[in-house]
C-alpha cells in the first residue's frame, strides 16, 4: 500500500508539473464556475496505510446549494473505516452557511459552520476509526473528527482568475472547540478546555477548455492553545476534470511535510491517496 501511495504521489506531482505546458490560453474556457459559488454534490475519499496502524479510509459525502441570492448552504457527513483492526465510526456531521459574491475576476466568500458532536460516542472501535480517519486527512478540517467537543467556527477566502486558464484560491478557517468532557484530544496534540485551531490554504490551479487541469493545495494548521508540536504543513498535488455541466473529479496525493505527521514517506508518516467525485446540481 505504501508503494502504491508513493507512485500515486509521484504521478500527481508529474501531472501538476506538466499542466502549465498542456493548458494554453487558446484552449481556455471563460465559464469555469468558482467552487464556492455553485451547487454541487459529491464525496471526498482518502486512503492511507502505515505499519503498526493499518489502513484507514475516511469518506466525506457533501452537498452544497444556493438557498438565496449569493447565499449557500453546505452539509458534510464524515464516515471513517479502519482495517486491521476493522472498525467503523461516524464523524461529526457539519452544516455550513456562507455568502459568496463575484466581482469581475474575483470571487470572495465568508461564512460559519457548526458540527453535531457525534465524537461524544464512547466506543473504542468508533473512536479508533475516526482517529485513523482524521490522521489520513492530515488532521485537516479537525471539526469533522474532534472528540468530546462542540466544534464551530468561521471561514472565508477568495478565488481570483488571473487568466482564462489559471486561478488562484486562498482561504482560512478559525475553529473553536469547547470541551464537553475531560481527557479529549486532537490525536496528535494535548488539548485544553477550549481550543482554537487555525487553517490556511493556498491553491493554484490550471484549467483547460476541455475541462482538464491540475494544481496543488498548500496547507497548514496550527492549534495555539494546545501543547507539544502544534503545527503541521501539508501539500496535495492533484489532477482535475470538470465537464462544467454534470461531472467533476480530482485525483491526487496528500503528503505531510513535517512533524508531527511526517515526513510522509517515513514509517508511520501520512501519505494518502485522495479522490473526489461529484456532480453539478444547478
Amino acid at each position: 500500500m505504501k508503494s502504491a501511495i508513493r507512485r500515486s504521489f509521484v504521478l500527481s506531482v508529474a501531472l501538476t508539473a506538466v499542466a502549465p505546458v498542456l493548458l494554453t490560453a487558446s484552449e481556455a474556457r471563460a465559464d469555469w464556475d468558482p467552487i464556492m459559488h455553485r451547487s454541487d454534490a459529491g464525496v471526498d475519499l482518502y486512503i492511507w496505510s502505515a505499519r503498526g496502524i493499518g489502513t484507514a479510509l475516511p469518506a466525506v459525502p457533501f452537498v452544497q446549494w444556493d438557498v438565496a441570492h449569493n447565499l449557500f448552504l453546505g452539509l458534510r457527513f464524515p464516515l471513517a473505516t479502519s482495517f486491521d483492526p476493522a472498525y467503523i465510526g461516524l464523524g461529526n456531521p457539519t452544516a455550513s452557511l456562507w455568502y459568496s459574491d463575484i466581482k469581475g475576476d474575483l470571487t470572495w466568500y465568508a461564512g460559519g459552520r457548526v458540527s453535531l458532536p457525534l465524537g461524544l460516542v464512547d466506543a473504542r472501535g468508533w473512536r479508533y476509526a475516526t482517529a485513523a480517519g482524521a490522521a489520513a486527512m492530515g488532521f485537516w478540517d479537525p471539526f469533522l473528527w474532534a472528540n468530546d467537543s462542540l466544534p464551530f467556527g468561521g471561514y472565508g477566502g477568495i478565488e481570483y482568475r488571473f487568466a482564462d486558464f489559471f486561478v488562484l484560491r486562498a482561504g482560512g478557517d478559525l475553529g473553536f472547540y469547547p470541551s464537553l468532557s475531560r481527557g479529549r484530544n486532537f490525536g496528535v496534540v494535548r488539548s485544553g478546555d477550549l481550543d482554537v485551531a487555525l487553517q490556511l490554504k493556498v491553491e493554484p490551479e490550471f484549467q483547460s477548455k476541455a475541462g482538464f487541469g491540475g494544481g496543488a493545495s498548500l496547507m497548514t494548521w496550527v492549534i495555539p492553545t494546545a501543547s507539544g508540536d502544534i503545527a503541521q504543513t501539508l501539500i496535495m498535488p492533484y489532477f482535475a476534470y470538470d465537464s462544467q455541466k454534470t461531472f467533476f473529479m480530482r485525483a491526487g496525493a496528500l503528503l505531510a511535510l513535517d512533524r508531527p505527521l511526517g515526513p510522509g514517506f517515513d514509517r508511520g508518516g501520512v501519505a494518502s491517496i485522495y479522490l473526489q467525485f461529484g456532480g453539478h446540481i444547478d
